[in-house]
């Protein structure tokens, strides 16, 4: 007989017993407990309606922007830096927009 064979011919009879002691062991018995009733909780019970802010012109709201320093100062602020202040009138505009640029 080749192992193979034998493998098979010896295995399989020992898996067989081993799952029929397990099957026959006791299962331990649930916890005797009564069901608990789940409380009702509406969905809606907090709901608060939804309350429109004013909207203001849309120039006026990029400019605002663009004078507190655009996107940036958003992400500072989003970070926990600095408040965004408005620049001072008085600086003067960069000469070329991507003179930083490497």
């Amino acid at each position: 007989m080749s192992l193979f064979a034998r493998t098979i011919f010896i295995g399989l009879p020992a898996l067989a017993a081993s799952l029929h002691a397990a099957a026959q062991a006791p299962q331990p018995a649930p916890a005797a407990s009564a069901p608990v009733a789940p409380a009702y909780r509406s969905a809606f019970e907090n709901y608060r309606p939804f309350a429109a802010e004013e909207v203001q012109d849309w120039r006026r709201s990029n400019d605002a922007a663009r004078d507190i320093g655009g996107w940036r100062a958003y992400a500072r602020e989003m970070q926990g830096g600095a408040q965004p202040k408005a620049p001072a009138a008085s600086q003067p505009k960069a000469a070329d927009p991507h003179a930083g640029h490497h």
